[in-house]
Protein backbone atom coordinates (compact mmCIF):
# COMPACT_ATOMS: atom_id res chain seq x y z
CA UNK A 1 0.00 0.00 0.00
CA UNK A 2 1.55 3.38 -1.01
CA UNK A 3 2.44 5.83 1.71
CA UNK A 4 -0.10 8.57 2.21
CA UNK A 5 0.73 12.07 0.98
CA UNK A 6 1.36 14.18 4.07
CA UNK A 7 2.04 17.32 2.10
CA UNK A 8 5.67 17.42 3.26
CA UNK A 9 8.09 18.91 0.75
CA UNK A 10 10.40 16.44 -1.04
CA UNK A 11 13.65 15.72 0.72
CA UNK A 12 15.61 17.13 -2.23
CA UNK A 13 13.86 20.50 -1.77
CA UNK A 14 14.69 20.58 1.93
CA UNK A 15 18.32 19.75 1.19
CA UNK A 16 18.48 22.49 -1.43
CA UNK A 17 16.98 25.03 0.98
CA UNK A 18 19.48 24.06 3.69
CA UNK A 19 22.30 24.45 1.20
CA UNK A 20 20.99 27.84 0.07
CA UNK A 21 20.77 29.02 3.69
CA UNK A 22 24.33 27.83 4.35
CA UNK A 23 25.64 29.61 1.28
CA UNK A 24 23.77 32.77 2.29
CA UNK A 25 25.31 32.57 5.79
CA UNK A 26 28.78 32.17 4.30
CA UNK A 27 28.31 35.10 1.92
CA UNK A 28 26.99 37.30 4.74
CA UNK A 29 30.00 36.46 6.93
CA UNK A 30 32.41 36.97 4.05
CA UNK A 31 30.88 40.36 3.28
CA UNK A 32 31.29 41.39 6.92
CA UNK A 33 34.95 40.38 6.98
CA UNK A 34 35.60 42.07 3.64
CA UNK A 35 33.97 45.25 4.93
CA UNK A 36 36.16 45.17 8.04
CA UNK A 37 39.45 43.88 6.63
CA UNK A 38 39.48 44.60 2.93
CA UNK A 39 40.33 42.01 0.31
CA UNK A 40 43.98 41.33 1.08
CA UNK A 41 43.50 40.84 4.85
CA UNK A 42 40.44 38.62 4.47
CA UNK A 43 41.03 34.94 5.11
CA UNK A 44 38.79 31.86 5.06
CA UNK A 45 39.70 30.86 8.62
CA UNK A 46 38.06 33.95 10.10
CA UNK A 47 35.01 33.59 7.87
CA UNK A 48 34.54 29.95 8.90
CA UNK A 49 34.98 30.84 12.59
CA UNK A 50 32.31 33.54 12.46
CA UNK A 51 29.61 31.07 11.48
CA UNK A 52 31.03 28.14 13.49
CA UNK A 53 31.91 26.21 10.37
CA UNK A 54 34.89 23.97 9.74
CA UNK A 55 37.30 25.17 7.11
CA UNK A 56 36.81 21.88 5.26
CA UNK A 57 33.07 22.55 5.02
CA UNK A 58 33.71 26.08 3.83
CA UNK A 59 36.03 24.74 1.13
CA UNK A 60 33.24 22.37 0.09
CA UNK A 61 31.17 25.39 -0.92
CA UNK A 62 33.97 27.73 -1.98
CA UNK A 63 37.36 26.16 -2.85
CA UNK A 64 39.30 29.43 -2.61
CA UNK A 65 39.13 32.98 -1.33
CA UNK A 66 38.86 34.22 -4.90
CA UNK A 67 35.74 32.14 -5.62
CA UNK A 68 34.13 33.25 -2.36
CA UNK A 69 34.87 36.94 -2.95
CA UNK A 70 33.63 36.58 -6.51
CA UNK A 71 30.38 35.06 -5.22
CA UNK A 72 29.99 38.04 -2.88
CA UNK A 73 30.61 40.42 -5.74
CA UNK A 74 28.15 38.55 -7.92
CA UNK A 75 25.48 38.80 -5.23
CA UNK A 76 26.13 42.49 -4.60
CA UNK A 77 26.46 43.34 -8.29
CA UNK A 78 23.27 41.51 -9.22
CA UNK A 79 21.32 43.13 -6.38
CA UNK A 80 22.59 46.64 -7.09
CA UNK A 81 22.01 46.38 -10.84
CA UNK A 82 18.55 44.98 -10.21
CA UNK A 83 17.59 47.89 -7.96
CA UNK A 84 19.04 50.42 -10.40
CA UNK A 85 17.25 48.77 -13.31
CA UNK A 86 13.93 49.02 -11.48
CA UNK A 87 14.50 52.74 -10.85
CA UNK A 88 15.45 53.34 -14.48
CA UNK A 89 12.45 51.41 -15.81
CA UNK A 90 9.80 53.53 -14.05
CA UNK A 91 8.70 55.69 -16.98
CA UNK A 92 6.06 57.38 -14.84
CA UNK A 93 8.93 59.36 -13.28
CA UNK A 94 10.82 62.03 -15.28
CA UNK A 95 14.30 61.06 -16.45
CA UNK A 96 15.81 63.82 -14.29
CA UNK A 97 14.25 62.41 -11.12
CA UNK A 98 15.26 58.88 -12.07
CA UNK A 99 18.87 59.98 -12.58
CA UNK A 100 18.80 61.63 -9.16
CA UNK A 101 17.46 58.40 -7.63
CA UNK A 102 20.13 56.36 -9.43
CA UNK A 103 22.93 58.59 -8.15
CA UNK A 104 21.61 58.53 -4.58
CA UNK A 105 21.27 54.75 -4.57
CA UNK A 106 24.77 54.36 -5.96
CA UNK A 107 26.23 56.69 -3.35
CA UNK A 108 24.45 54.84 -0.55
CA UNK A 109 25.87 51.57 -1.91
CA UNK A 110 29.51 52.64 -2.18
CA UNK A 111 29.59 54.73 1.01
CA UNK A 112 27.34 52.79 3.40
CA UNK A 113 26.05 49.40 2.35
CA UNK A 114 28.96 47.82 0.45
CA UNK A 115 32.00 50.13 0.46
CA UNK A 116 34.66 47.43 0.21
CA UNK A 117 32.68 45.32 -2.21
CA UNK A 118 32.25 48.34 -4.46
CA UNK A 119 35.99 49.05 -4.35
CA UNK A 120 36.75 45.47 -5.39
CA UNK A 121 35.02 46.10 -8.70
CA UNK A 122 37.67 48.73 -9.43
CA UNK A 123 40.75 46.78 -8.25
CA UNK A 124 42.82 44.95 -10.89
CA UNK A 125 43.03 41.70 -8.92
CA UNK A 126 45.05 38.80 -10.28
CA UNK A 127 42.07 36.57 -10.93
CA UNK A 128 41.36 34.12 -13.77
CA UNK A 129 40.04 35.75 -16.91
CA UNK A 130 36.58 34.21 -16.40
CA UNK A 131 36.19 36.16 -13.15
CA UNK A 132 37.45 39.40 -14.64
CA UNK A 133 35.08 39.02 -17.57
CA UNK A 134 32.08 38.59 -15.25
CA UNK A 135 33.09 41.74 -13.37
CA UNK A 136 33.28 43.59 -16.68
CA UNK A 137 29.82 42.30 -17.61
CA UNK A 138 28.37 43.66 -14.35
CA UNK A 139 30.15 46.96 -14.92
CA UNK A 140 28.81 47.24 -18.47
CA UNK A 141 25.29 46.47 -17.27
CA UNK A 142 25.63 49.10 -14.53
CA UNK A 143 26.86 51.69 -17.03
CA UNK A 144 24.09 50.91 -19.51
CA UNK A 145 21.42 51.59 -16.88
CA UNK A 146 22.68 55.13 -16.25
CA UNK A 147 23.22 55.70 -19.95
CA UNK A 148 19.66 54.65 -20.82
CA UNK A 149 18.19 57.28 -18.49
CA UNK A 150 20.57 59.96 -19.75
CA UNK A 151 19.68 59.18 -23.36
CA UNK A 152 15.99 59.27 -22.58
CA UNK A 153 16.42 62.63 -20.86
CA UNK A 154 18.34 64.00 -23.85
CA UNK A 155 15.69 62.71 -26.25
CA UNK A 156 12.79 64.33 -24.40
CA UNK A 157 14.63 67.58 -23.76
CA UNK A 158 15.23 67.21 -20.00
CA UNK A 159 19.01 66.96 -20.45
CA UNK A 160 21.38 68.93 -22.67
CA UNK A 161 24.86 67.52 -23.26
CA UNK A 162 27.40 68.15 -26.01
CA UNK A 163 29.27 64.89 -25.42
CA UNK A 164 27.25 62.08 -23.86
CA UNK A 165 30.23 59.77 -23.23
CA UNK A 166 32.27 62.51 -21.54
CA UNK A 167 29.32 63.53 -19.35
CA UNK A 168 28.67 59.96 -18.18
CA UNK A 169 32.38 59.29 -17.55
CA UNK A 170 32.51 62.46 -15.45
CA UNK A 171 29.40 61.27 -13.61
CA UNK A 172 31.08 57.96 -12.80
CA UNK A 173 34.30 59.64 -11.77
CA UNK A 174 32.39 61.97 -9.45
CA UNK A 175 30.39 59.16 -7.85
CA UNK A 176 33.32 56.77 -7.45
CA UNK A 177 35.53 59.37 -5.79
CA UNK A 178 32.98 60.17 -3.05
CA UNK A 179 34.11 57.35 -0.69
CA UNK A 180 37.65 58.75 -0.79
CA UNK A 181 36.73 62.07 0.78
CA UNK A 182 33.36 61.52 2.45
CA UNK A 183 33.51 60.11 5.98
CA UNK A 184 30.06 60.83 7.43
CA UNK A 185 29.71 60.40 11.19
CA UNK A 186 25.95 60.95 11.21
CA UNK A 187 23.15 60.01 8.86
CA UNK A 188 22.35 63.71 8.51
CA UNK A 189 25.91 64.37 7.30
CA UNK A 190 25.58 61.77 4.56
CA UNK A 191 22.14 62.97 3.54
CA UNK A 192 23.30 66.56 3.18
CA UNK A 193 26.51 65.70 1.35
CA UNK A 194 24.70 63.20 -0.88
CA UNK A 195 22.31 65.93 -1.98
CA UNK A 196 25.22 68.31 -2.59
CA UNK A 197 26.92 65.68 -4.77
CA UNK A 198 23.69 65.03 -6.68
CA UNK A 199 23.20 68.76 -7.35
CA UNK A 200 26.77 69.06 -8.60
CA UNK A 201 26.66 65.98 -10.85
CA UNK A 202 23.27 66.88 -12.27
CA UNK A 203 24.81 70.03 -13.76
CA UNK A 204 26.68 67.78 -16.20
CA UNK A 205 23.38 67.21 -17.95
CA UNK A 206 21.78 70.65 -17.73
CA UNK A 207 22.06 73.73 -19.87
CA UNK A 208 24.35 76.47 -18.46
CA UNK A 209 22.39 78.55 -15.95
CA UNK A 210 19.59 75.99 -15.62
CA UNK A 211 18.40 75.30 -12.08
CA UNK A 212 19.10 71.83 -10.69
Amino acid sequence: MPASDTGSPPKSNRVARRRDRKVADILAAASEVLAERGYHDTNLDEIAERIDLSKATLYHYFPSKETLVMACMEAVGTEVNGKLRAIAADRSVPARDRLIALIKYQLDTIVHRSPHMASLFRQPLDWPEAYRERIRELQREHYSIFRSVVREGVKNGEFHVDDEAAAIHNLYGGMNYVPVWLRPTRKKDFSQMSQAVVDSLLRLFMSPGAAT
